[in-house]
């Protein structure tokens, strides 16, 4: 064996060594965005449970969305509060799916929890008011052409009412087994007039 030879089969060890170290690499690599992932979507799930829990257990802020009228000062900032932290969990999904940690079936289905924050009569004037100061412009954009394709929900009105509804003809405020989208109400352009 000459000296050549033995310099082949270093070249040959190394080039198996670099082939190693990058199927590890890769290996942890696809490890890394699979945690990533598991991690933003145990995040939106803790925050989806932070906001059913806010609203099982805040009365006052239950209310506030079925309340017929003009609210008080006090109700005006909790629902102001509470809708401003909710958007904000769905912008940072937004942006989640835009960097494509989470993929589009996760985003659509946590996106319409925006139905039943902004597509109560309050919660959409809310958005159009005040709500939309601070976030991203895109993001408001993508939340706008939502709501242009949406209904305003009933689903407050109706979680209080539910049990007075036979499962097997659904009210008028269920379309398309649908709970909380009235088939009765207009779709928010047409409610705006535009």
């Amino acid at each position: 064996m000459t000296i050549a030879d033995l310099g082949s089969i270093a070249n040959l060890l190394a080039a198996l060594g670099v082939l190693v170290t990058l199927i590890y690499l890769s290996r942890q690599v696809r490890q890394g965005n699979l945690l990533a992932r598991s991690q933003a979507r145990q995040h939106m799930v803790e925050q989806a449970h932070e906001e059913l829990y806010q609203w099982k257990n805040d009365p006052r802020l239950r209310s506030c969305f079925v309340k017929n009228g003009p609210l008080a000062a006090e109700d005006q900032e909790a629902i102001h509060y509470f809708l401003l932290a909710a958007m904000r969990q769905r912008e940072w999904e937004w942006f989640q799916y835009k960097d494509r940690v989470i993929g589009k079936d996760i985003y659509e289905a946590y996106h319409e929890v925006i139905a039943l924050h902004l597509l109560a009569a309050l919660g959409v004037l809310g958005w159009r008011t005040v709500g939309r100061i601070g976030f991203n412009a895109d993001f408001v954009a993508a939340v706008d052409a939502f709501l242009e394709r949406r209904k305003l929900t009933t689903y407050f009105e109706d979680i209080r009412r539910f049990d007075h509804e036979s499962a097997e003809s659904p009210g008028p405020n269920v379309q398309a087994g649908v709970p909380g989208v009235s088939s009765t109400s207009q779709p928010i352009a047409a409610e705006r007039g535009s």
